[in-house]
């Protein structure tokens, strides 16, 4: 089933989802999760599962409220992950394309840590569109978000991520780090947004190909987002 039609990295981690707990009752947390759009034909899929997510967003916190009035299975809350998360524990963490934006990642880590149960899989998902863009703008707004962030507005907050240094933050904290993949190929990515969904499938297909193919390094130069797979002993 395709739950993200224009992101492989965010399908795939869907489809681990359901790989590791079926249809099973549990709780996930979906740290610096917007207005939380992606989950709905997931949790029709999964009537068991049950979603928190939290965001500093204020504004994407109360359009998602709107968009999943009614739905018993998701609760959307205004909170930072830098700071404090819920006083509950999970049996997976998700954090979608976050990493680039989050100011303190050792901080971050750590509350997703207190989050998680002991045995629990957390998702750490990020992206280098905003680094390598065409548009010199979008360029430019890297360092002056860094800036900005020193002032206290870490709202626009981005910087690129190093895969070996974050993967070391993750191992401090106590995770055990299960695998790293890469996603979405450049040239494909938006392109294969509107296509139909046997393309959608084909282009999921091809990237798995890749990954067995090509090492970490090689596919860094020609796709936009990792994903590092950790575990809470």
């Amino acid at each position: 089933m395709i739950y993200a039609r224009g992101n492989a990295a965010k399908q795939w981690i869907f489809e681990d989802l359901d790989r590791r707990f079926g249809q099973n009752p549990i709780r996930i947390l979906d740290v610096g999760c917007g207005k939380a759009s992606l989950w709905s034909s997931f949790l029709i899929a999964h009537p068991n599962v049950r979603v928190l997510g939290v965001d500093i967003d204020r504004e994407a916190i109360e359009v998602g409220m709107r968009m999943h009035q009614g739905n018993t299975q998701i609760e959307l809350r205004v909170a930072d992950a830098q700071e404090v998360l819920p006083d509950d524990l999970f049996d997976a963490v998700v954090a979608l394309s976050a990493i680039e934006h989050v100011v303190d990642r050792p901080a971050f880590v750590r509350t997703v840590g207190m989050a998680c149960k002991s045995g629990g899989v957390a998702y750490f998902n990020y992206d280098a569109g905003h680094f390598r863009s065409p548009n010199w703008k979008e360029r430019a707004m890297v360092p002056v978000s860094q800036i900005l962030a020193r002032f206290g507005y870490e709202k626009s907050y981005m910087k690129k991520v190093v895969d070996a240094d974050f993967c070391r933050q993750i191992e401090q904290q106590g995770f055990e780090v299960l695998q790293i993949r890469k996603h979405n190929l450049s040239c494909l990515k938006g392109f294969m947004k509107n296509a139909p969904d046997n393309a959608i499938q084909d282009w999921f297909e091809f990237e798995e190909k890749l990954l067995t193919r090509f090492s970490l390094q090689e596919l860094d130069k020609i796709m936009l987002s990792t994903t590092v797979v950790a575990r809470k002993p």
